[in-house]
C-alpha cells in the first residue's frame, strides 16, 4: 500500500514537473516563433525590393525601346535643317567674287528636324532672302568702314522650335531698311498717294515690301529678287500656312521671321486638371511648378500675384486660373482671379500648385487643381472645321484612352497679353508683363508688404541644386527638400546647371539625372572635376539606372552619393545630412 502511494506520489510528481517545463519553455518558444517570422518577413520584403528592381529595370528598357522606335520612325519623316543650309554657301562664295563683298554666313538650329516637305518648300524662301541681304542689306566695304563696321558682313540664319511653329530667322548687319526709300518707290508705282503715303508708319510701309512686283531696286538684275520683290517669299509660306514678320534698325541690320506651324510633333508635356477638364502643356515652356507658401502669394481687387525670389532678383507674377483663363469668350475681368481685398491669403487658405510659363522675359503663373507628371505624346492639329482658339496646339490621347487640349504656354501668355484693357494696365498686378523687378524699384507701400512677408524665410538655409530634365521628378523632389528646410534651385540639363552654379555661390548640393538632354549627369561630372569652383560642392546622382556599372562610372567622375528612382524620403533626407556633413 505504500509502494502504490508513493507511486500515486511519484505519478502525480512526475506530471506535475513536464507542466513547469512547458510553462517555462512557452515564452521562449514564442520568441523563437517572433524570429522565425521575422526573418520571413524580411526574406518577403527582399523578394518583394528585388521584383521591384526587375519591373523598374523592365520598365527602363521598354521606355528605352520605345524611344529608339519613336526615334527611327521621325528620322524616317524628318530631316534636319542642315541639309538645307549646306547649299547657300556655295552660292554666296559666287557672288563674293562677283560683287566684290565679303561675307560670313553663320547657322544657328542646323539639327532642328522638319518635316521633309517643309524643308524642300523653304529652299527657294530662304535663297531670296540670303539674296536679298547680300544684295540691299550688306553695304559696300567702303560704307560698312564709314559707319564702323568690319569689312565683312555677317548673315545669320537661325532655326528652332518654338511651341507649335517651327521659326527660321535670317538677319543681316547690314544698314537696315530704308522706309523713306519704300514710301517714295510705293508712290512712283502708284500703290498709294502721296498724300497718304506720309501718314503711312514704319509697320504699314513693310507691309508694302510684300506686294505683289514691288521692288526698291532701281534695276532688275540676278541678284536678289530679279524683279520679283519679297512677294514671293510670303507666296511660298503660305503654301504651308507659315506667315513671315520683318524687324530692322537702321544701320543695324534687318532681320526675316518666317514662322510655319508644325503638323506633327511628338513632344514632352506636363498633363494637370482644371475645373474637372485635363490639359496638357509644353514642358519646354515651363520655367517651375511650385505650391507656394501663404506668405508668396499677394491679393489685391480682383487680382492675385506670386512673390517670386531668384537671385537677387524679386519678381511680381500675375496668377490666373486656367479653367478661367481658357474661357476665351469671357470678359478681361474673368481672366483675373476674384479675391477678397486683402494684402495677404490666410493662413487656412488651400494653396494650389502654380505652373510658371516663361515667354522670352515674360513670366505668368497658372494656377490647377491638380497635376498628372509629364509624358512624351504624340500631337495633331484639330483642323479647320472649328477655329480654336490661338493659345490650343492641338490634341492628344492619354494613356487611359481619354482626349486631351494640348496648350501653346507661349500662345496663351500673348493671347492674355492682348486682353488687357487700359484701365487694368496701371494696376501692376494685372500687367500681363512684369520684368524681373529688384526689390528696390518696387513702389514704397509694396516693398513695405514685401519686406513683411519675408520674415517668414529670414533664417538662413542650405541650398540644394536639383538638375533633371522631368519637371515632375523635380518639383516631388523639391517639395521634399522644403518641407526638411531646404532651399531649392532647379535646371533642366547639365548645362544650365553649370550656368546656374556660377550665378549662384551658395549651392551646398547638387542633385543630378543621368540621361538629359545637351549634357547628360556623366557629363557634368567631368565638367565638375575640370572646374575647381565646382568640384567644392558635392553632387549626389538620383536616377532610375540601377546597374553597378552606372553606379561605379558615377563615383570614378566623383559623385558623393547615388540613389536610384523610387527612393525612400527618410532615406533620402539621410543621405543628403551625411553628405552635407562629409563636406563641413
Amino acid at each position: 500500500g505504500d509502494k502504490r502511494d508513493k507511486g500515486d506520489k511519484g505519478d502525480k510528481g512526475e506530471v506535475q514537473i513536464p507542466n513547469l517545463k512547458s510553462k517555462i519553455q512557452n515564452p521562449k518558444s514564442k520568441i523563437q516563433s517572433l524570429l522565425e517570422d521575422t526573418v520571413q518577413l524580411i526574406e518577403a520584403s527582399e523578394a518583394v525590393e528585388m521584383f521591384a528592381r526587375q519591373s523598374q529595370e523592365t520598365l527602363e528598357k521598354q521606355r528605352r525601346l520605345l524611344s529608339s522606335t519613336r526615334d527611327s520612325l521621325m528620322e524616317a519623316r524628318m530631316l534636319p535643317l542642315g541639309n538645307l543650309f549646306e547649299r547657300f554657301p556655295r552660292i554666296l562664295q559666287k557672288l563674293e567674287i562677283v560683287h566684290k563683298k565679303q561675307i560670313a554666313l553663320q547657322f544657328q538650329g542646323s539639327d532642328t528636324l522638319v518635316d521633309k516637305a517643309v524643308v524642300e518648300r523653304l529652299y527657294d524662301p530662304l535663297l531670296h532672302l540670303v539674296r536679298n541681304a547680300f544684295d540691299h542689306g550688306i553695304e559696300t566695304p567702303s560704307k560698312r568702314q564709314k559707319w564702323g563696321k568690319p569689312e565683312k558682313g555677317v548673315i545669320e540664319i537661325h532655326a528652332y522650335h518654338q511651341g507649335r511653329y517651327l521659326i527660321v530667322e535670317v538677319q543681316d548687319d547690314g544698314q537696315g531698311l530704308d522706309f523713306e526709300k519704300i514710301r517714295t518707290k510705293a508712290v512712283e508705282e502708284r500703290l498709294i498717294s502721296s498724300q497718304y503715303a506720309i501718314h503711312l508708319s514704319h509697320e504699314q510701309l513693310i507691309d508694302l515690301l510684300f506686294e505683289p512686283g514691288f521692288s526698291t531696286a532701281s534695276t532688275v538684275n540676278d541678284l536678289s529678287g530679279r524683279g520679283m520683290g519679297l512677294d514671293v517669299v510670303r507666296t511660298h509660306l503660305r503654301a504651308i500656312q507659315g506667315t513671315v514678320s520683318v524687324y530692322s534698325e537702321p544701320h543695324r541690320g534687318t532681320m526675316f521671321r518666317l514662322q510655319i506651324p508644325l503638323s506633327l510633333t511628338i513632344d514632352k508635356l506636363l498633363v494637370c486638371q482644371a475645373a474637372e477638364k485635363i490639359y496638357a502643356l509644353f514642358a519646354n515652356a515651363i520655367e517651375e511648378i511650385i505650391i507656394p507658401k501663404v506668405e508668396q502669394v499677394r491679393c489685391w481687387d480682383g487680382g492675385k500675384a506670386l512673390r517670386w525670389c531668384k537671385g537677387d532678383t524679386e519678381t511680381l507674377i500675375p496668377i490666373y486660373q486656367l479653367a478661367t483663363a481658357l474661357n476665351y469668350s469671357s470678359s478681361v475681368t474673368q481672366f483675373l482671379i476674384s479675391g477678397p481685398k486683402r494684402s495677404f491669403v490666410e493662413k487656412g487658405d488651400k494653396m494650389m500648385p502654380i505652373i510658371l510659363l516663361r515667354c522670352q522675359e515674360q513670366l505668368l503663373g497658372l494656377e490647377v487643381d491638380r497635376l498628372f507628371g509629364d509624358i512624351e505624346l504624340a500631337i495633331r492639329p484639330l483642323g479647320s472645321a472649328i477655329a480654336p482658339p490661338p493659345y490650343v496646339y492641338g490634341g492628344s490621347i492619354l494613356a487611359d484612352g481619354r482626349l486631351t487640349l494640348v496648350l501653346d504656354g507661349t500662345a496663351l501668355i500673348n493671347h492674355l497679353s492682348k486682353q488687357q484693357t487700359h484701365d487694368l494696365a496701371n494696376n501692376f498686378v494685372s500687367a500681363p508683363l512684369l520684368p524681373n523687378l529688384k526689390h528696390q524699384q518696387l513702389p514704397i507701400q509694396t516693398r513695405a508688404a514685401l519686406a513683411e512677408a519675408r520674415n517668414f524665410d529670414e533664417k538662413p538655409c542650405k541650398t540644394i541644386l536639383l538638375v533633371d530634365d522631368s519637371i515632375t521628378v523635380r518639383h516631388t523632389l523639391s517639395l521634399t527638400l522644403q518641407k526638411a528646410g531646404y532651399q531649392v534651385i532647379q535646371a533642366k540639363d547639365g548645362y544650365e546647371a553649370i550656368e546656374t552654379i556660377r550665378y549662384h555661390s551658395d549651392i551646398q548640393l547638387v542633385f543630378c539625372d543621368i540621361e538629359m538632354p545637351r549634357m547628360n549627369g556623366f557629363e557634368f561630372l567631368k565638367n565638375r572635376q575640370q572646374d575647381p569652383n565646382l568640384s567644392e560642392i558635392p553632387v549626389v546622382m538620383l536616377t532610375s539606372r540601377s546597374s553597378d556599372k552606372h553606379r561605379m562610372l558615377a563615383f570614378k567622375l566623383g559623385a558623393n552619393a547615388y540613389i536610384t528612382k523610387p527612393y525612400l524620403e527618410h532615406m533620402l533626407l539621410t543621405t543628403v545630412t551625411d553628405v552635407l556633413e562629409k563636406k563641413n
